[in-house]
């Protein structure tokens, strides 16, 4: 599966109906199919998701259906808004029209295409989570979860994995392929646009307020050679990381 994230600045939190009322419009093939709010339980179709959005004045949403989910809401302490849509774009194409539909939102901030599994993996540090799953962890680099004893842990280091994310005060430290930056992050970054532009190996498109990013012609899956490269060249130059 594709996933989808999308990030926006905090002021979007009191417009969650606006979200959605764009996001609905590429879902028309499941208007009839039954979905569930997964706050509360309670199913609906989805026609009628934006109704019952505006009747509880909600905020966040966080809609169940067609075996996976679109979940918006704030994280208040890092002053941004998350939109993930998980375990329902099928394809490549369907991921990018879903961000497609935002990115001209004044609030748009950032988003990205990932693999589920990778993205997994490559931010997992509880060494439960390899061991329940039957993943070799023992060639992994380890440090401690820097807790007071007794709640002190091994676990595993993800400081240097290329897919690794990390939330930052307004926008999120991640790369994908294909994403979506906005030049206000770009200039609050301090990127160099020339610099990006002149990558040879990646296809930057200018679309006015952002800049869409093709490193790879599908989603980064592996850690190791030309894609971890890219991914490494993708933080450097965005992050300077």
């Amino acid at each position: 599966m594709f996933e989808v994230e999308i990030v926006f600045s905090e002021g979007l939190y009191d417009r969650s109906l606006d979200i959605w009322g764009r996001l609905v419009q590429q879902l028309n093939d499941f208007n009839h199919f039954e979905v569930i709010d997964g706050f509360t339980g309670k199913k609906m179709l989805l026609s009628e998701v934006s109704c019952y959005l505006r009747k509880n004045k909600s905020k966040s949403f966080f809609i169940e259906l067609a075996g996976g989910s679109i979940e918006f809401s704030l994280v208040a302490d890092k002053e941004l808004c998350r939109l993930d849509i998980k375990n329902f774009a099928t394809s490549l194409e369907m991921a990018q029209s879903l961000i497609s539909a935002l990115i001209d939102e004044p609030a748009f901030v950032q988003a990205r295409v990932y693999d589920a599994e990778y993205d997994r993996w490559q931010n997992a540090e509880s060494l439960t989570l390899f061991d329940v799953a039957h993943v070799e962890h023992t060639h992994l680099p380890k440090k401690s979860n820097g807790l007071p004893f007794p709640l002190t842990q091994e676990i595993v280091d993800i400081s240097n994995n290329p897919g690794r994310w990390v939330l930052r005060e307004g926008y999120i430290e991640a790369v994908g392929s294909p994403m979506w930056v906005s030049r206000s992050l770009l200039n609050s970054l301090g990127v160099d646009e020339k610099e990006l532009m002149n990558v040879d190996c990646f296809f930057v498109e200018d679309m006015g307020d952002v800049l869409k990013i093709v490193a790879c012609e599908q989603c980064f899956t592996v850690d190791v050679g030309i894609q971890a490269e890219k991914q490494v060249m993708l933080r450097r130059i965005l992050f300077k990381v």
